[in-house]
């Protein structure tokens, strides 16, 4: 668990861009700081802060990110595990609810690769909602795409915006995905009940999704099971997409037999960088830090 260059500059873009409040913190799974000095200096830089001596913040002995919080605004700092082996201040297996004493505490729940790990994700998911105070945020940065092996689980943008919704009492302000590469790209994933189809994309290397929800309301919490859009509007059966006016088809396509789509398609994909990511480009934007 913890966090890197990309991380942490999602984290200050949320602290500058969202406002989030860091008075009361909460980290799923003690975070460490998986980056060098010099990146975390560049970082910070990045977003106006000015570090005398770096070392106070990461050094061999000391990798947790409690000292980085600080230095960005932080000040009540908690974290939460199933085990004391990192000292985390709250000893609590997500995979059962949490206790009554530990809801509605914190003004910043963040999870960067805990949940993922635990079995059950629905229980896991909601301690962390719970956890969130009424205008607090809730963050996730999770594995998902070609993780495979890593965890029980690789994320999809549909299970957060059905999850992380109003009915829920969050209003979810971000979904983004990006490769965890220094000069990375940061693209926005739009909901599906917005674009009305499936969203999807292909790509050759792990990739993550960043989730920043804003929790709006204390309610209670799965009274109607989360379904994916296209189970929960069947009036989508046969429809055309909502985009079929910006997307314009070549007309020659719909003529060519599948065999030479399929090798047609095999050429395009070899002009692709080994590493690059290829979306359905009429749905995703790029996302800005700042």
């Amino acid at each position: 668990m913890g966090l890197t260059k990309n991380m942490c500059e999602l984290i200050l873009s949320a602290k500058h861009k969202r406002y989030i409040n860091l008075d009361k913190i909460l980290m799923v799974g003690r975070q460490n700081l998986h980056l060098n000095p010099n990146q975390l200096a560049i970082s910070l830089e990045k977003f106006e802060y000015c570090i005398d001596n770096i070392s106070n913040l990461i050094n061999k002995e000391n990798t947790f990110a409690d000292a980085f919080f600080k230095e960005i605004g932080g000040k009540d700092i908690h974290s939460i595990d199933a085990s004391n082996y990192e000292d985390a201040t709250i000893i609590q297996d997500l995979n059962k609810p949490i206790p009554n004493t530990y809801k509605n505490k914190y003004t910043f729940v963040l999870d960067s690769g805990t949940l993922e790990h635990v079995f059950n994700f629905p229980q896991a998911i909601k301690n962390c909602m719970e956890l969130t105070q009424v205008g607090g945020h809730f963050m996730g940065i999770y594995p998902c795409n070609n993780f495979f092996g890593h965890g029980f689980y690789q994320f999809s943008s549909e299970l957060f915006y059905r999850v992380l919704c109003k009915e829920n009492g969050f209003e979810l302000i971000d979904v983004v995905i990006f490769v965890d590469d220094l000069d990375t790209t940061f693209y926005n994933v739009p909901d599906t009940s917005v674009k009305h189809q499936r969203i999807q994309f292909t790509n050759t290397k792990p990739v993550y999704i960043y989730v920043l929800a804003k929790k709006i309301e204390d309610t209670t919490l799965f009274d109607n099971q989360p379904l994916q859009m296209d189970y929960a509007q069947l009036k989508w059966k046969g429809q055309r997409s909502s985009l079929k006016n910006e997307v314009k088809r070549k007309p020659l396509k719909k003529y060519l037999p599948q065999y030479l789509k399929n090798i047609l398609k095999a050429l395009a994909n070899k002009t692709q960088k080994p590493d690059s990511i290829h979306f359905n480009k009429p749905y995703f934007s790029i996302y800005n830090l700042k």
